[in-house]
C-alpha cells in the first residue's frame, strides 16, 4: 500500500534534515581522519630527520666535514628502504650543491633552501610534502641541510576509501530511515483515520466530511443550550437556598 500524501509531507522535512546532517558528519569525519593521518605521518617523518641529524652532527664534532662523512650514503639508502613512499633525502651544503642522496633526484632540492631559513621547516605541495633540517658544526656554525621528500598518495587514497566507505554507509542509513519513518508515519495516520471514522459512527455524523460541519454545528447548539440550561437551574437553586432578608 502506497503511503499518502499527508505522510510523505511529514516525512519528508524530517528526512532531509537527517541526511543533511550525516552528510555533514561524514565530512567531518573525513577531514577529521585526513588531518590526524597527516600529522602523525609528519611527525615520524620529523623523527627520522632528526635522527639523520644526530647522526650527520655528532660526527662531524669529530672534525669531519659534511662530504666526508663516513657511511653517509649507505645511512640514507637505509632509511629510504625503511619507508617506500620517501622519495628521495638529500644533504645539501652551505654552497646548495647535493652532497649526498638517496632515491629519486630531485632538481629543484637546493631551490628549497632559500624559502626557509627556520633550522627544521616543512612544505607541503600537491601529493608531496618536503621537510628541511638544518645542519651545523660545533659553534652553531650552519653546515648545510638535510632534505626529505615524502608522497603523500598512498594516504590520500586511503582517506578516499575511508570516505567513499562513509559515504556509502550514510547512504544506506537515510533510505533505511526514509522507508521506515515514511511507513511508519503512514500508519500513524491511517489509525488517526480510523479513530475519527469511529468517533464519528458513535456521534451519528456521517464518514464523509460534506455533511459533518452541519451536524457538528447542531451538537454544538445542543451542547450550548444544555450548558445554558444547567446554569439557570444553577442560579436558581442558589437564589432559593439562599437566607430570606430580615
Amino acid at each position: 500500500m502506497a503511503p499518502s500524501r499527508l505522510s510523505l509531507l511529514i516525512a519528508a522535512p524530517i528526512v532531509l534534515v537527517s541526511a543533511l546532517a550525516l552528510g555533514l558528519g561524514v565530512v567531518l569525519q573525513a577531514t577529521r581522519l585526513d588531518d590526524t593521518t597527516r600529522a602523525i605521518d609528519e611527525s615520524r617523518l620529523r623523527f627520522t630527520l632528526d635522527e639523520l641529524r644526530t647522526q650527520f652532527e655528532a660526527r662531524m664534532a669529530l672534525g669531519l666535514p659534511l662530504n666526508a662523512l663516513p657511511d653517509a650514503a649507505a645511512v640514507l639508502e637505509r632509511e629510504l628502504r625503511r619507508d617506500p613512499d620517501i622519495v628521495s633525502i638529500s644533504v645539501i651544503d652551505n654552497a646548495a650543491a647535493s652532497v649526498f642522496r638517496a632515491g629519486a633526484a630531485d632538481a629543484g632540492a637546493p631551490a628549497l633552501l632559500g624559502q626557509a631559513a627556520a633550522r627544521d621547516w616543512l612544505l607541503r605541495e600537491p601529493g608531496f610534502i618536503t621537510l628541511g633540517a638544518r645542519l651545523s658544526q660545533p659553534g652553531g656554525i650552519p653546515a648545510g641541510t638535510l632534505l626529505l621528500r615524502h608522497a603523500t598518495h598512498r594516504q590520500a587514497g586511503a582517506i578516499a576509501l575511508v570516505a567513499r566507505e562513509l559515504t556509502l554507509a550514510t547512504v544506506c542509513a537515510v533510505l533505511l530511515t526514509t522507508f521506515c519513518f515514511v511507513f511508519g508515519v503512514d500508519l500513524l495516520v491511517r489509525r488517526m483515520d480510523d479513530t475519527l471514522a469511529r468517533m464519528n459512527a458513535a456521534l451519528g455524523l456521517p464518514p464523509s466530511g460534506d455533511g459533518a460541519a452541519p451536524h457538528a454545528a447542531a451538537l454544538v447548539g445542543d451542547v450550548n443550550l444544555a450548558a445554558a440550561n444547567a446554569l439557570h437551574d444553577l442560579a436558581a437553586g442558589r437564589d432559593t437556598l439562599a437566607p430570606a432578608p430580615e
